[in-house]
């Protein structure tokens, strides 16, 4: 039992871990949703996400929006049939 008493740290690097794997969903979801200017760059954040995962989350959430190509807002497409 004195693994997970809270002086351990053992509840820290738990909470951390959650709290990491968030931000890795996060990033995967809104990568695979997203549209970038240039097809491969959807391919390059997915394999830096994959295989170097914890700076590859946070570079993809810091620089990736730089590289997303803006959504145009159209009024007009609910009103077509």
């Amino acid at each position: 039992m004195d693994l997970i008493s809270p002086s351990s740290g053992l509840i820290f690097w738990q909470l951390f871990g959650l709290i990491y794997i968030g931000f890795w969903i996060y990033a995967l979801v809104d990568l695979v949703r997203s549209e970038f200017r240039h097809a491969h760059e959807k391919l390059m954040w997915l394999l830096i996400i994959l295989f170097a995962p914890v700076i590859g989350t946070f570079l993809y959430l810091s620089m990736g929006r730089r590289s997303k190509s803006k959504r145009k807002f159209d009024p007009q497409f609910s009103k077509r049939n």
